[in-house]
């Protein structure tokens, strides 16, 4: 849709009265989108070896005395991080109100989670790290520029944002 304006204060009233309070909306949600991806993404890696040039790749196998517990305990042997897929279900967002700069949270509250993530040096217990989290957001940095970007153009053209996604009425 092609808008013409007649002077200048008629582009600046629709400046202000269309475009800007369209603005912060689309930001937040291309940055909610974007949050939702890498926690998608995060959860599909857990329980399989991660391969690639980003940091604290490739994943280290499993230790013997790690497959032979998950064996004994009626796990498949060799899914990294995953048994009962609490850890994985435990990851979610948060995200800022809607305005110009939004901050989004992607992670878990559980400490195993975390730990799977950084690791644990303890002499006796170690576990190297498991950086899904890290790996999901660096791999999607991009798709996520973009989509806010796509937001921001929408809210700018005067058009609808897109229809919620699926997990926004969860």
């Amino acid at each position: 849709m092609t808008r013409k304006f007649n002077t200048l204060d008629g582009f600046i009233r629709h400046l202000r009265e269309r475009v800007e309070p369209n603005i912060a909306h689309a930001v937040h949600r291309g940055v909610q989108d974007g949050a939702d991806l890498v926690k998608t993404e995060t959860k599909v890696q857990i329980g399989q070896y991660l391969d690639g040039p980003e940091s604290g790749l490739p994943t280290a196998p499993l230790a013997d005395r790690t497959i032979d517990d998950r064996i004994r305990k009626g796990f498949s042997p060799d899914e990294p991080g995953l048994r009962t897929g609490d850890m994985r279900d435990s990851y979610g967002t948060r995200v800022s109100d809607a305005a110009l700069r939004v901050e989004a949270s992607i992670g878990s509250d559980d400490i195993k989670a975390v730990v799977f993530e950084v690791g644990r040096m303890e002499q006796n217990n170690y576990q190297p790290p498991r950086p899904e989290l890290s790996v999901a957001a660096f791999r999607n940095e991009q798709k996520v520029a973009h989509g806010i970007g796509r937001m921001v153009v929408r809210a700018i053209e005067g058009r609808p944002l897109p229809n919620a996604r699926a997990q926004e009425s969860e």
